[in-house]
């Protein structure tokens, strides 16, 4: 994030600092939500709020500042850093998947944005670049950089606004009852999925933290169980701010029956230990009471 702000700076394109200030608001909202706990005071509904007005505020300061600062013309190089960095984000999220898949269990996804922002704000910033290069043809194309940073502004307003209302619905909920049942009727249904072994909904102050653990079906290939595993994660994100999507093992039949197996062959040897030694114990109390005998 550091380095692509550096980029933004260097390269001159307002659009891509801009969007710095929305990942940083992602990763504030991210942790927020990690700290999150299944039941919280609603007071914490209060703090949620301002920081969600605290949002809308900054995406009008940079709205006022992008018309009191000199346009740039960006560099095209940004195009190829940027595209570099969506490639080696995909790879990341593949080795991670393949890993808990091969491992038959872990963390299969995380994520606190909608992988359809991702792409608007890719699209927004490689737009104002490419037509800031044709400024000799259309004159006005020389705002472009700054109609991106407009629109990557009103994606931060969304944002701040979006957490305002959810603060002021929690302070009306009481259960998360109803959004578990949905989320895991809603899972449950996808063919990926064998079943949905929980669902946890954490809250703090409406910014939630969801987490789905479940059990996939076998023989998918690891491409449609990355798309699976976004879209997943897309569609907590409707109810949530934080999503993650847990591997769970299968336990297969024969090694239940096997551990069954050997917890009754432990049980029996137990058994017939503990029936020699009363065994022998009565018989030692046998052998005592007879010496007694005799000696009277």
């Amino acid at each position: 994030m550091i380095l692509k702000g550096l980029i933004g700076i260097v390269g001159g394109s307002l659009t891509l600092v801009s969007t710095i200030i929305y990942d940083i608001f992602s990763n504030i909202t991210s942790i927020l939500a990690l700290k999150a706990k299944e039941e919280t005071k609603k007071s914490t509904s209060i703090f949620t709020s301002i920081y969600g007005f605290i949002i809308v505020l900054v995406s009008i300061l940079i709205v006022y500042l992008t018309f009191n600062i000199k346009i740039m013309k960006p560099s095209l190089l940004i195009l190829i850093i940027l595209l570099f960095a969506l490639v080696c984000n995909y790879v990341i999220t593949a080795v991670k998947t393949n890993n808990s898949i091969n491992k038959k269990e872990g963390t299969l996804g995380i994520s606190n944005r909608n992988s359809n922002i991702n792409m608007i704000l890719y699209i927004i910033t490689t737009i104002s670049i490419i037509m800031t290069k044709f400024t000799k043809f259309f004159k006005f194309f020389k705002y472009s950089d700054r109609v991106g940073v407009i629109l990557i502004a009103i994606l931060i307003a969304y944002q701040g606004i979006r957490i305002i209302l959810r603060s002021f619905k929690h302070m009306e909920e009481t259960e998360e009852e109803e959004l578990k049942k949905t989320i895991n009727e809603e899972v449950n249904k996808q063919k990926e999925v064998k079943n949905v072994t929980g669902v946890t909904i954490n809250s703090l102050g409406g910014i939630k933290n969801i987490n789905v653990s479940l059990k996939l079906q076998d023989n998918k290939s690891l491409p449609d169980l990355i798309t699976f595993v976004v879209t997943l994660c897309d569609y907590l994100l409707k109810y949530g701010d934080y999503a993650s999507v847990t591997l769970v093992k299968n336990v297969s039949r024969k090694g239940v029956r096997a551990s069954t197996k050997k917890t009754s062959s432990k049980g029996a040897k137990t058994n017939a230990g503990n029936s020699r030694s009363t065994n022998s114990k009565k018989g030692t109390k046998k052998k005592n009471t007879k010496k007694k005998n005799k000696k009277r």
